[in-house]
């Protein structure tokens, strides 16, 4: 038989006992909120993809991880830079603050950087005067079969951007109504990137509002580097229902 002095103790331990919304509890919760807001901020972070500007090599609906320490460290929510150890490259896919709208994060690829000259003559890429290779990718279309963009009006293509190989599109001619083959327009001379800034451009040419439109991407915009696909869901114009991509799970973008 358990004696009152045993009975006492057992219901003070229990009294003792931390409620799920104790201080403790609270606290703790609060600590580990502010981690992952951190590791979000300056390490990596999970981005969605709405619009059909970097189609194909980033379609609609793909969940993108930018890796943020790709660049530099930055003080968690914060813009002030702990360390740099690099910048951008041509042909980096980065994520940025929109330069019209610094509260609004855009996804573009950087086909210049500081000191460059780039300018687009018959839709060719012209980066310090040297065209950009490209050939026609028309034989892999396949890869446009889950995009909504108008995909029986685009013409596919390869691009070589010294040494980065990727995915461009184009509309055809006769569907062209708000861009241009060449940039800026003719007579006038191609565009210097100023320093501490890149130049970044839509794969898919012809719907995408990028530098062409509002110019350098100052460099302490820039959030961090595209590296691959988490997941993807495609929703078809003919459904209801939602598809995923398990072919894209963990793509690289490179």
């Amino acid at each position: 038989m358990m004696s009152d002095t045993a009975n006492l103790t057992v219901k003070n331990v229990d009294q003792e006992k931390p409620g799920f919304f104790s201080f403790d509890n609270l606290r703790s919760l609060a600590v580990l909120v502010i981690a992952i807001f951190a590791l979000r901020w300056s390490v990596a972070s999970p981005y969605h993809v709405p619009t059909a500007s970097m189609e194909p090599t980033i379609k609609v609906g793909d969940r993108l991880l930018a890796f943020k320490l790709a660049y530099n460290l930055k003080v968690p929510f914060t813009d002030i830079v702990v360390a740099q150890w690099g910048t951008p490259k041509r042909g980096d896919i980065i994520v940025f603050k929109y330069p019209q709208d610094p509260d609004v994060d855009y996804v573009k690829r950087v086909i210049a950087v500081a000191g460059d000259e780039v300018q687009f003559i018959d839709d060719i890429l012209y980066i310090n005067g040297v065209a950009q290779p490209r050939e026609d990718a028309s034989q892999e279309s396949s890869i446009l079969d889950d995009i909504d963009d108008n995909k029986s009006l685009k013409l596919l293509y390869k691009e070589n951007l010294e040494g980065t190989v990727h995915y461009t599109m184009q509309d055809i001619p006769s569907a062209r109504r708000f861009t241009s083959g060449n940039w800026p327009r003719s007579g006038l001379p191609a565009y210097k990137v100023p320093e501490n800034a890149v130049f970044c451009v839509g794969d898919n040419r012809d719907n995408s509002t990028d530098s062409r439109v509002w110019n350098h991407v100052p460099l302490d915009y820039v959030r961090g580097k595209a590296m691959f696909v988490i997941w993807s869901v495609h929703m078809p114009k003919d459904s209801w229902m939602p598809e995923f991509r398990f072919n894209r799970f963990g793509k690289s973008l490179y």
